[in-house]
């Protein structure tokens, strides 16, 4: 039962288009089997299969060795190693013996086919190539061509404008490119691009768009920058481009250089033109070259090619420097060297600019020129100037283990403090803390460069002006320096005061001049004196106060005392004033009234005259009407007397008596009705009232 499956595993079935390889073991002979059939191994045969043109058994975990039949559609083809010596050999079903290759030849078998590979054959299965107008392919002949008669090795270019579908016939073979892609891509250039084609002995092909560019076999693409596209270079008023000749030419009026006769290695500079400038096989663009942008107080340097010196551009300025004439040229500076030119950031690309602020002073130093500049004020440094530096001390009292390192020399308003240490005449030591106030001198004819020639200026002054301060104390007292320290040490370094005004001190080794000096602090330095003149001032302080204090007290009662008379004195004046003033008011009264009867009285008299004018204007043109109304009643009275007359002539003498009687009646009554009250008040009758009244009437008079 064993040997049964045993021997049912040694059966291989070959299914139909399947194939597979068997090898005596005994003889080395490899039969291959064609399906559909049934492969019944002995104990000297082995299934095999080609791996790197050797055979080698199968393994059972590797698979039964059975393979599929090669096989290319109608759009592929196969390329097929070592092929049959005779081509007309065709594989049956069942088992084949192997036949004679022709080892090292391929053939090309377009499709559609299919067919299984004799024992040591290799067959590539590859898509047609399909080509738009824009794509090609490159091929090689790597065996004769039938029809042909181009060598081995000899290389070709299919372009896709002329073939859309291609599969090469035996003896061509289509070259992958890097990546393994048999299509390759021609380049398509537009309006200013252009791309490079280099060939054998560096010979090179310049193509301009608008173009679609195929290489020939033995050309290549340059690439630059990961392209094979290049643009070409814009030629702008702002810009220029450094040009070399390769091959030398004539140029005429109007191309892309100025006309005239260029030799191989001449080099050129392209500007003041605008467009689009391409290289050539004869011009090879070196660099283009962009304006310098320089604004005011900006520079750079340029150095001449032909003799080296270099010069200075300053702006404001639109730069555009010839790269075969000149080339710019760098000036680093190193940290240290910036900070103390007061730069906040070296850019070497630049000429370094100089800031002098005012009241301060700078040396610019070049290989033959010093120069003072005074702020304020900005300097561009020539390319050999540089600022002279100072190195000055430091610290309270000043030192000179750590120096102040700059190039900015305060010329007004310069303050140095210091500290030095003296002893009295009666030696006592002393701390004295100091301020000078220093500034350096101009002087017509005199070069102020003097004032960089001591480079420690601080030094110089503390460590002379030490001396003489100690020299000043050295002679004085403890007791009068502690009273007059200002005006000792102030008299010792600026002079005696003249005019309220001392005449200070000049330092004739740099022009630097002390102008004053300012007494900060006077310490004593043993305590046991400090402690005495603290007891004999205070001593003299408390009795200065009470003196002071007993002086301000008299002062005060003089004060009371002088204010009191003058009180008195005041009021004295007051009171003689008030009576001027009531004799100056009753004067004023009495004129006032005086002033008021007067004016009372002319007013009257001017009243009475104007009344009197209008009276007498009044009368008169009263007198002239009443003459005149006189003489009017005197006509009227006149006539109408005159018509009484007539009418009094008229009446009846009788007719007159009875009127007459009638009114006496009437008078009668009428007087008794009124003379009633009378009579009654006085007790008399009515007629003796009556005959009292009318007795007064001029007729009764005269009828009694």
């Amino acid at each position: 039962m064993a040997d049964r499956d045993s021997s049912r595993e040694r059966d291989i079935l070959v299914a139909s288009n399947e194939y597979a390889y068997v090898q005596d073991l005994t003889k080395g002979d490899i039969v291959l089997y064609v399906g559909p059939t049934k492969i019944s191994l002995s104990n000297t045969e082995r299934l095999v299969e080609l791996k790197l043109d050797r055979f080698t058994p199968m393994r059972g975990e590797e698979g039964n060795g059975v393979q599929p039949f090669v096989t290319a559609s109608s759009a592929q083809y196969l390329v097929l190693e070592n092929p049959a010596k005779d081509p007309a050999m065709r594989p049956v079903k069942g088992n084949n013996s192997a036949v004679e290759l022709r080892v090292g030849r391929r053939v090309v078998v377009p499709g559609p086919a299919t067919f299984p590979l004799w024992p040591g054959q290799k067959a590539r299965v590859v898509a047609g190539h399909e080509l738009s107008e824009d794509q090609y392919l490159r091929l090689r002949v790597y065996d004769v061509v039938d029809g042909e008669s181009a060598a081995i090795g000899t290389e070709r270019i299919i372009k896709g404008s002329e073939v859309s579908f291609f599969i090469p016939p035996t003896g061509l073979e289509v070259l992958p490119d890097e990546k393994g892609s048999y299509v390759r891509n021609a380049v398509t250039l537009l309006d200013g691009q252009y791309c490079v084609l280099r060939g054998p002995k560096g010979r090179r092909r310049y193509e301009r768009g608008p173009a679609v560019v195929f290489p020939e076999a033995w050309e290549e693409f340059l690439v630059k920058n990961g392209t094979r596209v290049c643009a070409a270079w814009p030629l702008k008023r702002d810009r220029g481009l450094h040009v070399r000749v390769l091959q030398g030419f004539e140029a005429q009026e109007g191309e892309a250089v100025p006309k005239g006769r260029y030799e191989p290695g001449q080099e050129l500079f392209v500007h003041a033109r605008e467009g689009y400038f391409f290289p050539s096989e004869a011009l090879e663009v070196l660099g283009e070259v962009a304006a310098v942008q320089l604004a005011a107080k900006e520079a750079v340097y340029l150095r001449d090619l032909h003799t080296g010196a270099v010069r200075t551009v300053e702006g404001p300025l639109a730069l555009l420097p010839d790269p075969t004439q000149v080339e710019r040229v760098s000036r680093v500076l190193d940290p240290e060297t910036a900070r103390r030119w007061g730069l906040s950031r070296a850019d070497a690309s630049r000429a370094p600019t100089v800031v002098v602020p005012p009241g301060e002073a700078v040396l610019v130093t070049g290989t033959q020129t010093r120069e003072v500049l005074r702020g304020p004020a900005v300097r561009v440094l020539a390319f050999d100037e540089s600022l002279e530096a100072l190195a000055l001390s430091t610290g309270t009292p000043k030192r000179d283990e750590v120096l102040l390192t700059t190039c900015f020399l305060r010329v007004e308003g310069n303050k140095v403090s210091d500290v030095v240490r003296v002893r009295t005449a009666d030696h006592v030591e002393l701390e004295v803390r100091l301020s000078y106030r220093v500034g350096f001198v101009h002087r017509d004819g005199v070069d102020d460069a003097r004032w960089f020639s001591v480079s420690n200026y601080v030094g110089l002054l503390c460590d002379h002006l030490g001396s003489i301060v100690r020299a000043a104390v050295r002679l004085t007292p403890i007791e009068r320096f502690h009273a007059a320290s200002a005006e000792i040490l102030r008299t010792a370094l600026l002079g005696e005061k003249k005019a309220e005004k001392r005449s200070g001190r000049e330092f004739e080794e740099n022009g630097m001049a002390l102008s004053d000096v300012e007494v900060l602090d006077v310490r004593i330095l043993d305590e046991a004196v400090e402690a005495l003149l603290t007891d004999a001032q205070r001593t003299a302080i408390t009795a200065e106060v009470a003196r002071k204090g007993e002086h301000l007290r008299l002062q005060t009662e003089e004060t009371r005392e002088a204010v009191a008379r003058a009180i008195w004195a005041a009021q004295r004046e007051t009171l003689g004033v008030q009576n001027e003033l009531e004799l100056a008011r009753r004067t004023l009264h009495l004129t006032q009234v005086e002033a008021h009867g007067e004016a009372v009285r002319l007013e009257a008299l001017g009243r009475a005259r104007a009344e009197a004018e209008a009276l007498a204007i009044t009368s008169s043109a009263e007198g002239l009407a009443k003459e005149r109304r006189v003489a009017l009643e005197t006509q009227r009275l006149v006539a109408r007397t005159a018509a009484f007359k007539e009418q009094m002539a008229a009446l009846h003498p009788e007719l007159v008596a009875t009127l007459k009687s009638l009114g006496n009646q009437q008078f009668a009554a009428s007087l008794t009705r009124n003379l009633s009250p009378l009579a009654i008040l006085g007790g008399e009758s009515v007629s003796d009232v009556a005959q009292r009244l009318l007795a007064g009437l001029p007729g009764m008079r005269e009828e009694k």
